[in-house]
């Protein structure tokens, strides 16, 4: 009998030894996960955007709308923009793009240097593969500009979004989240861009 209690007592101590080894391996994995959602950019100029970009495009934001992956394991957002003028790659009235993160049903996933989108927006886009027939902003947040219209003339203006929350590596102080941005005619800016204006 007391052997037997013996034995029972040395099985609870290994299960509870055996239950903090994993909470201890949980927290270091917790820990892991929080540090890799933490990310860096590496600063590109708009002329190395226009050369690794498949699609520059500028067009109005129509829709977006959030869902759950197959297996309920990410959020993904989907964005459709309709296009009003294609500068580089196949001439198309629409583009959707994908991008990791969103809100479903009160649940929200959240990457750091996500865009965020708003519908009815004006947008200059500099785009890449990310599935077929879907596409993906270049360098993260980097690849969308904002157009803005000039209150008198209608001219079509673009200035960088701000970047929250992303440290960029090699970005000049002018490019660094906060600094203030000339507003640039998007006929130049892309021209610029694209390498076809020194």
């Amino acid at each position: 009998m007391r052997i037997e209690a013996n034995h029972s007592t040395v099985r609870q101590v290994d299960g509870m030894k055996r239950i903090i080894r994993i909470l201890g391996l949980s927290v270091v994995i917790m820990a892991g996960a929080q540090f890799a959602l933490a990310t860096q950019l590496v600063y590109m100029t708009p002329r190395q955007m226009g050369e690794r970009a498949e699609l520059v495009v500028a067009g109005t934001v129509t829709a977006t709308e959030s869902f759950w992956n197959e297996k309920r394991t990410k959020i993904f957002t989907r964005i459709e923009v309709a296009i009003d003028a294609s500068y580089k790659g196949a001439a198309v009235p629409t583009v959707s793009l994908l991008q990791l993160g969103g809100t479903v049903n009160g649940i929200r996933t959240t990457v750091s240097g996500a865009i965020r989108w708003r519908t009815g927006e004006e947008v200059l886009l500099f785009l890449e593969p990310y599935t077929q027939g879907v596409y993906q902003v270049t360098g993260l947040s980097q690849g969308k500009y904002r157009i803005e219209r000039d209150p008198v003339s209608g001219a079509a203006m673009i200035s960088r979004p701000a970047l929250s929350g992303v440290k960029i590596g090699g970005a000049p102080s002018s490019a660094a989240p906060g600094a203030a941005v000339e507003k640039v005619p998007l006929e130049r800016f892309v021209a610029e861009a694209l390498g076809s204006k020194d």
